[in-house]
């Protein structure tokens, strides 16, 4: 079984307005479940959805609550960004 799922939890906001989106990926496939924190803007979820659809993965929408983030609740979490999930996900 392979799923995943991508949740929204937050944003940033600097002078000009939103400065970068914040999301959780969530995969289980047969070597079992993980996670991968990144972050991006313009539509990052689905470029990361569009290279997991491409490697067999199930979709599963999971609705959230999100909200804007300070530098203090970023560092609380490892997020990575776009590129770097992208990476990751080409070889699950």
């Amino acid at each position: 079984m392979k799923q995943f799922t991508i949740i929204k939890v937050g944003y940033t906001a600097g002078i000009y307005g939103c400065s970068n989106e914040y999301f959780t990926l969530i995969y289980i496939n047969k070597k079992g479940m993980g996670s991968i924190g990144f972050y991006g803007m313009y539509g990052p979820e689905e470029r990361l959805r569009s290279i997991l659809d491409k490697k067999g993965y199930k979709y599963v929408h999971t609705p959230s609550d999100f909200g804007r983030m300070t530098k203090k609740e970023i560092n609380k979490y490892v997020f990575v960004s776009e590129y770097q999930a992208i990476e990751q996900a080409e070889v699950l």
